[in-house]
């Protein structure tokens, strides 16, 4: 595992060990919640009257039997089944359902609920309703029923089964019989209102249906007449749907025949203009003529003759004159016949496109007139299928009339077989058991609410706890380090070595914790001390401070003790110290070592003495003291005038002195303090566990370091120790120890406190 892994698993380990830590401290009110939980939960469920839970369980159909002609019909739709079972459960528990499920088990009768009164606050709120919604009138009752039907509903619930048509109707109540009656009551109930609903439906529908069978015969009989009176003054013959109309079969020829003139007018027409335009030579009855086939043959033959004889005489020769006449006149002759035949042919192609133009004038005029006809005929007989249809469509409604009728009158036949929708799937059974209250699973609960609980006060307690409460406090707060802590002060108790407790060891005065480095060198709370005389001692690089002011944020915080038995503790190897009270306001210093308080440091600031005056030797060794003197009217101006720096100068020659120890007020009360601090080599702040507040203890530190004044750190006071915190001290001396008289063969244990010592508020 790297070194990122081991930080991060530590840091893990010391959120828990701090959560530990709150739980331990806090642990009172973890232990109360849970009592006090645990403790009301038990005599609710002891003192609580039992429940019984009854369960009829039902099948719901969306249609009825098979055997009900006259049926619901409806779609399958997603949102339509799911409206139709959400209807159904608000009416399982509708007042009617449930009035008919009182009437059938006569409940106002019944011991079990007629001997009910009610808890003593339900009745008051009942009164008091009832009060104020009628005047304070007692003449207006509620019906038994109507109320039978409430305290039905007070106990029901309508509870369907998922992915499934099955409900389960329960009703829980104190009476074991009851609870299952009333469920099965519920049931039977809602099949009836089922039933004589559908069957009142039926015969509603019944008497409709009878009412509009005669109303359609009527307007079909009437609709007939209509229609044969039509059919007789527009001569409209009934044909059969495979018969086509008379007038479309005539308008059908007639227009074929128009179509087919049309197309030899435009023959004739491409016939007539070819002819007129075009040469005889080119007509194919010229090219086909038999005689202008001769007249070319023999013109041929003429030219042939001419053509052999120019080439072996000349032109003036006789015969070949004789015979270019004879060429001249065949010409002439094949022209004239080929134009005669052209002529005739252009006048027979004329006579045909005139021919061909009147045929299709006739066939258009009689193709319009038989339009006409065909859309007269279309007309009425549009008019009388539409009657037609008309009759046919309410003749098939009456045959729907009818057999609806015939299904809702076979319908009503049925309903004493009672056949339904609704069956009943199981019925309710005598609970064995109480439903309620369940008792193991309550305790169960209580004592898991009742440890969430505690813990959750506990670090709710924690969270709006804003007093320093351990040494990290005071590096997150302050931002100063923390020299070390000093535990709450106890006395010390010898233990015989059979185990008997001895009688305490008694304190010289009621200040035996400001000696008690002194007095008790061999508890914890001297140990903390000697701890913190090195961490103070270690606290300079090149040597400890020896002129140091002993302060704290607010008054009660342990300056005073935590500044003479770290002299003291300072003493015991050997170090010189002068213990000197600056507080000018509220002295302590020569109560606490049983000194002289008639001259002092007001004496020597206000010129009165001089330091060798008031110097006090005290019962332990190496510790001098100047007490604070008579109090002053003016404390801050005299530690601020130029004397203090006398006495400090008077000390060096007087001494020689090791340390100077300042007892000085608190730092957010007055100025003494950051006066003092701003003259001396190092401050010292004490904070007492669970009582400086930490803003305090912020505010005090910004005031020093404005002053300039070099803060050495913080000491935590009055720390209680405690399992998971911090050191718990034990020390055995056994028999034979030089500290001990040999005769008395015996085991000294040092104990720093009962572990259950609780923090000072």
């Amino acid at each position: 595992m790297n070194l990122g892994e081991a930080g991060s698993s530590e840091r893990s380990l010391l959120h828990l060990r701090d959560y530990g830590r709150v739980l331990s401290e806090r642990r009172a009110i973890v232990v109360t919640c849970l009592v006090l939980v645990v403790l009301f939960t038990a005599i609710f469920t002891f003192l609580a009257t039992p429940l019984y839970r009854a369960t009829t369980t039902i099948q719901i159909e969306r249609l009825g039997p098979g055997v009900l002609a006259f049926s619901d019909t409806s779609g399958t739709d997603y949102y339509d089944y799911q409206d139709f079972y959400q209807t159904q459960y608000k009416i399982l528990q509708s007042q009617t359902v449930l009035r008919l499920a009182a009437e059938r088990l006569d409940l106002p009768n019944r011991p079990e609920y007629a001997t009910r009164t009610g808890s003593p606050l339900g009745r008051w709120i009942g009164a008091l309703r009832t009060s104020l919604s009628s005047g304070g009138s007692d003449d207006e009752v509620e019906e038994p029923m109507v109320a039978a039907a409430k305290f039905i509903d007070g106990g029901l619930s309508i509870e369907p089964v998922r992915n499934s048509k099955l409900v389960k109707i329960t009703f829980i109540d104190r009476s074991r019989a009851l609870s299952a009656e009333v469920a099965n009551a519920v049931a039977e109930a809602y099949e009836q209102f089922n039933t004589d609903t559908r069957f009142s439906t039926t015969r509603q529908a019944g008497e409709f249906l009878t009412k509009q069978v005669a109303r359609l015969q009527a307007d079909i009989g009437a609709q007939e007449r209509i229609l044969q009176q039509y059919a007789t003054k527009n001569e409209i013959l009934s044909l059969s749907s495979g018969t086509q109309d008379i007038s479309e079969k005539a308008l059908s020829d007639i227009n074929t025949k128009y179509v087919e003139a049309r197309g030899r007018l435009a023959v004739a027409q491409a016939r007539y203009d070819a002819v007129a335009k075009g040469s005889p030579d080119s007509l194919p009855e010229v090219l086909t003529s038999p005689l202008i086939l001769e007249l070319k043959k023999q013109h041929a033959e003429v030219e042939r003759r001419h053509s052999q004889m120019a080439e072996r005489f000349k032109s003036d020769w006789p015969p070949l004159q004789q015979l270019q006449q004879e060429l001249d006149g065949a010409k002439a002759r094949l022209a004239v016949e080929t134009e005669s035949i052209a002529r005739q042919v252009r006048s027979v192609a004329k006579a045909d496109y005139a021919k061909t133009q009147d045929e299709v004038a006739h066939l258009s005029q009689q193709v319009d007139s038989q339009k006409g006809e065909v859309q007269r005929v279309g007309r009425d007989a549009i008019e009388y299928a539409s009657l037609k249809a008309e009759i046919e469509t309410k003749r098939k409604m009456l045959g729907d009339v009818l057999a609806r009728q015939s299904e809702t009158e076979t319908t009503s036949g049925l309903k004493d077989t009672r056949a339904t929708n609704i069956r009943v799937v199981d019925l309710a059974e005598m609970p064995r058991g109480p439903f309620k209250p369940n008792k193991k699973l309550n305790l169960a609960l209580s004592l898991v609410f009742g440890l969430g609980l505690g813990c959750g006060a506990a670090f709710l307690f924690n969270y709006l706890d804003n007093t320093v409460k351990n040494e990290q406090d005071i590096q997150r707060y302050a931002g100063v380090p923390a020299l070390g802590f000093v535990p709450l002060y106890q006395p010390l108790h010898a233990v015989e070595a059979d185990g008997g407790v001895s009688a305490a060891i008694p304190a010289s005065s009621q200040y035996a914790a400001d000696v008690a480095c002194h007095g008790d060198s061999r508890s914890s709370f001297a140990e903390s001390f000697k701890s913190l005389r090195t961490a103070f001692l270690l606290a300079s690089p090149e040597r400890p401070p020896r002129h140091v002011v002993i302060t704290s944020c607010e008054p009660l915080d342990g300056k005073s003790t935590v500044a003479t038995n770290l002299a003291i503790a300072l003493t015991q190897i050997g170090r010189r110290v002068v213990m000197v009270d600056a507080d000018l306001r509220r002295p302590r210093l020569h109560k606490v070592l049983s000194l002289s308080n008639d001259v002092g440091l007001s004496s020597v600031l206000s010129g009165n003495a001089d330091a060798a005056d008031v110097l006090q030797d005290t019962i332990v060794p190496n510790l001098v003291a100047i007490t604070s003197g008579p109090v002053p009217p003016n404390p801050s101006e005299l530690l601020a005038s130029p004397a203090l720096d006398g006495l400090i100068k008077s000390l060096e020659e007087l001494g020689p002195f090791d340390h100077v120890f300042f007892d000085s007020p608190p730092l957010l009360q007055m100025a003494d303090a950051v006066l003092l601090a701003d003259r001396m080599e190092a401050t010292i702040v004490v904070a007492r566990e669970g009582s400086t507040v930490n803003t305090a203890l912020a505010s005090g530190v910004r005031r020093l370091r404005q002053s300039r004044a070099r803060i050495l750190g913080a000491v935590l006071n009055a720390v209680v120790e405690r399992f998971g915190g911090y050191y718990y001290y034990r020390y055995k001396y056994e028999a034979g120890d030089s500290t001990q008289p040999s005769s008395a063969v015996r085991r000294l244990k040092i104990m720093s406190g009962s572990r259950r010592a609780r923090r000072r508020a």
